[in-house]
């Protein structure tokens, strides 16, 4: 199976989902921002948007296992990105940068396993490999290196459970599920689940 040569329902696919995540991440921004205003009474606003960053992820995270493809996690995460700008996330421009980091999340996890697997364990490398970089990315770029040391640990901690969630369970659940229903049928993720079952 060639992974490397784009095809037009490539293309169209990582757009499709790129819309849909980018409705998402934005909702997902502004849920966030109000459980950020509930508990900056408690000095636990930094917590605010951490249940979701699982969900930031899941344009790369889908893209990555569906097409099997090297840049289409990177690409699929970016997109989604910009849309989410486009479409009005007060953050600005700036989650644009974002997109990039989240999605060489799961880029790096699997081109260390050179696109030939794509089990729930790499699924779950990948979910904690974003957690990590994107909270790194959040002390230089967004001000969280003035946060104290226990509060970031917390938030390590519940990005990381949020990821696993949404990127190593629910986003193969997802994918998985439409390759059942005919939907994915001649993208890579259903000729590997073929394979399984061959195997």
């Amino acid at each position: 199976m060639n992974t490397k040569n784009w095809k037009l329902k490539d293309v169209l696919l990582i757009a499709i989902s790129a819309v849909l995540f980018g409705v998402v991440y934005l909702g997902c921004t502004y849920i966030g921002g109000v459980l950020y205003g509930m508990l900056t009474p408690f000095g636990m606003a930094s917590l605010g948007y951490e249940p979701f960053y699982g969900i930031y992820f899941m344009a790369g995270a889908f893209g990555i296992y569906v097409m099997r493809k090297p840049g289409t996690g990177l690409i699929a995460e970016l997109l989604a990105a910009v849309l989410e700008c486009l479409y009005g996330n007060y953050f600005g421009p700036i989650i644009i940068l974002s997109g990039l980091v989240q999605g060489l999340g799961f880029e790096l996890i699997i081109a260390l396993k050179r696109y030939k697997k794509f089990d729930r364990l790499t699924m779950i490398q990948g979910a904690v490999i974003c957690s990590v970089l994107t909270l790194i990315y959040n002390l230089f770029i967004s001000g969280y290196s003035k946060i104290a040391v226990p509060v970031l640990a917390i938030m390590l901690v519940v990005r990381i459970i949020s990821a696993i969630v949404f990127d190593g369970f629910i986003t193969p659940m997802l994918a998985d599920g439409l390759v059942k229903a005919g939907v994915l049928k001649g993208y890579a993720v259903a000729q590997g689940q073929d394979m399984d079952l061959e195997d």
